[in-house]
């Protein structure tokens, strides 16, 4: 009875590792991204698209990435295909629409399904004659808008979660455990009436 306790309690353990550590794997996983050299502009404006962490094929052709225009279905802005490092870069001229926001869309599809990460999206704002962007686009660095530091904001709450999650997974196990310790009901002793 205790051996069976303790490989029930083992494998518990075991598979809240093993679930922990595929957790840690996906969390720790890139997905794809779209950076645009203005975030606001006219129609008929080029602007360059630059993106990272795409799909690389190890063997074979490249999966190319296609820039839309306002939707996944939108109309074709640009077809590249990305670098060794899963990056890309192309110009493209904003479409003729009315003043409002809209957003570009990269997407990397292969035999009809998308890629792990895509598709990426970037809005752009288009204005109208005399009109100035409601956010000013943050420095320009080699081509792309800087990454602004609430990315970091984002990564400290993702790892208090996980902590959070652990440590309450822990407990769970701990709980368990102790009500397992509780349930041991001790053997009746018989009594010889004599």
């Amino acid at each position: 009875m205790r051996v069976r306790r303790m490989l029930i309690g083992a494998g518990v353990v075991g598979a809240g590792l093993m679930l922990a550590a595929a957790s840690a794997a996906w969390a720790c996983t890139n997905l794809a991204t779209l950076n645009l050299s203005n975030a606001a502009g006219a129609s008929g404006q080029s602007i360059t698209v630059t993106g990272s962490s795409f799909h690389v094929a190890s063997s074979g052709a490249q999966v190319p990435v296609v820039l839309h225009w306002n939707g996944a279905t939108g109309p074709v802005l640009a077809t590249v295909s990305p670098d060794a490092t899963g990056n890309i870069s192309a110009q493209v001229t904003i479409p003729q629409a009315q003043p409002g926001y809209y957003v570009l869309v990269a997407s990397q599809q292969a035999n009809g399904v998308d890629e792990y990460g895509t598709p990426a999206r970037a809005a752009f704002e288009i204005l109208a004659p005399g009109q100035h962007a409601a956010v000013a686009p943050a420095a320009v660095q080699g081509g792309t808008v800087a990454s602004s530091t609430s990315s970091s904001g984002v990564l400290a709450l993702t790892i208090a979660l996980g902590v959070l999650g652990l440590a309450l997974f822990g407990a769970g196990v701990g709980t368990f455990a102790r009500q397992a310790r509780r349930r041991e009901v001790p053997v009746a002793e018989h009594v010889k009436r004599g």
